[in-house]
């Protein structure tokens, strides 16, 4: 299997980022999001809602790109945490009636491996929390086309999304090592979910509208990273937070040519871990010397 790249996918046409929330069990709890959501009415197991981080052209801070491939701006933030999460590549379908804005289905075209990072604060929306300027988000530049994502056992079933910290020389076990097919909602289902999402979320708790929102710039294509996994023991520690010249290493891995062991002692010895059809690597560097510029 063979990466293409964002601009390949999307056609150099606008594009929208999303993120969804509570697609994986317990990871509200330790991000101390939970409470946030309590009046957030969703069926049991299902996710809580989307969020969005990225709008071309709207005039708030949602107008700004955050996604870079290779470094992540810590900005004098003191509390932030990386998300360790699959991000989509879709394609959206739009009602044929002008006067409509509804979106009438999406087409998953790739996935790869994204950093939903965000800042622990209190905030009246999430989107607050996931984008404070360029280089706030994280996504590898390489991704795997697919078209079964609809079909369980499809090529992104047998994936796995671990997550490390480089810090002080030491790699530390930041997010569980997990299996993508764990996520509550998959396949269809989280397609039909998300479509139905988009169409009927209202400004609700920490929700928006989303689809009042992409009627602004009605983006043909969009990324929507489907919920981060959960942490260990050290990710959930009083010290997981971002320090400058930390490395966040976001890897999502075919398990039936490679296992998180493997990976771990490449990554030990520094053996380089080259991207392949099999293995998808984001690696930021966290800095606040200087404004990360975006890269994607």
């Amino acid at each position: 299997m063979h990466f293409t790249t964002l601009s390949e996918l999307t056609n150099n046409q606008n594009w929208v980022g999303l993120g969804i929330a509570g697609n994986q069990a317990e990871h509200l709890n330790q991000a101390g999001e939970a409470d946030d959501f309590k009046e957030v009415v969703a069926l049991e197991n299902a996710p809580k809602g989307i969020f969005p981080w990225y709008i071309p052209g709207h005039d708030s801070f949602l107008g700004t790109n955050p996604l870079s491939s290779d470094k992540l701006n810590h900005n004098g933030e003191p509390v932030l945490q990386p998300e360790p999460e699959i991000a989509l590549v879709v394609k959206f379908t739009y009602a044929s009636d002008a006067s409509e804005t509804s979106v009438e289905d999406l087409d998953v075209l790739g996935f790869t491996a994204f950093n939903d990072c965000s800042r622990r604060v209190n905030a009246p929306k999430i989107s607050i929390k996931k984008n404070w300027g360029e280089a706030t988000q994280g996504m590898s530049k390489d991704i795997l086309p697919i078209n079964d994502f609809n079909l369980p056992g499809g090529t992104i079933d047998s994936f796995r999304l671990t997550c490390y910290l480089k810090r002080n020389g030491e790699f530390l076990q930041y997010g569980k090592d997990t299996a993508v097919s764990d996520y509550c909602y998959f396949n269809q289902t989280l397609v039909d979910w998300m479509v139905n999402q988009i169409n009927t979320q209202t400004d609700h708790g920490p929700l928006e509208p989303l689809s009042a929102m992409l009627a602004y710039s009605k983006p043909a294509y969009g990324i929507i990273a489907i919920g981060a996994t959960c942490y260990s023991d050290f990710g959930n520690s009083n010290q997981r937070f971002l320090q400058e010249n930390d490395e966040i290493f976001i890897i999502a891995y075919d398990a039936s040519h490679h296992t998180n062991t493997d990976i771990q002692t490449s990554l030990t010895n520094n053996s380089p871990l080259k991207n392949e059809g099999s293995l998808i690597i984001l690696q930021q560097s966290v800095t606040t010397s200087a404004l990360a510029t975006t890269s994607i």
